[in-house]
């Protein structure tokens, strides 16, 4: 391998310069600075096909799930209202969560990616109330599911690809 067929650092894209945005059920956008960590996946699902004189096993894809997590420092009780009204109507909102990396060392080189998770529904425990004699940050962690997802804007292969 040549020097010349390395990959070059300016692709290596940082997560710090991503965003985060969520879009509340009432069309409200709020920029999620308080997000320290967000991760979204496809958790493609699989089941084994048997085939007769086959000696290998295969796999179809059979559908996929749109699970995500977010650390947020509690500085917004915004799931909280979500979890509020399910409680007191019976009805869990839906919010829309938008994920944006341009970082400005790759922007020039691989550009910008761009995904919005559509139809979110949280899944798991929502932090309604911490008190402690530590000096932590109140952090919670908050995991759900997507049923779609669009990408606006995706990286550009880099040149030696």
């Amino acid at each position: 391998m040549s020097f010349n067929e390395l990959m070059r650092t300016e692709d290596a894209s940082l997560s710090k310069f991503a965003t985060v945005y969520m879009t509340t059920a009432e069309g409200n956008r709020l920029k999620m600075l308080m997000c320290k960590n967000f991760e979204a996946k496809a958790n493609v699902k699989t089941k084994a096909l048997p085939r007769m004189g086959a000696i290998v096993e295969a796999y179809r894809a059979t559908g996929v799930a749109l699970p995500f997590k977010m650390t947020i420092y509690k500085c917004t009780e915004e799931f909280d209202k979500m979890v509020d009204n399910f409680i007191k109507k019976g009805i869990m909102p839906k919010f829309q969560i938008q994920c944006s990396n341009e970082d400005p060392t790759t922007v020039t080189t691989i550009g910008r990616s761009d995904k919005i998770y559509n139809s979110c529904i949280l899944d798991g425990d929502v932090l309604l109330s911490l008190a402690g004699s530590e000096e932590d940050y109140i952090e919670q962690e908050i995991n759900g599911y997507a049923e779609g997802v669009e990408t606006p804007e995706r990286y550009r292969n880099p040149e030696y690809m």
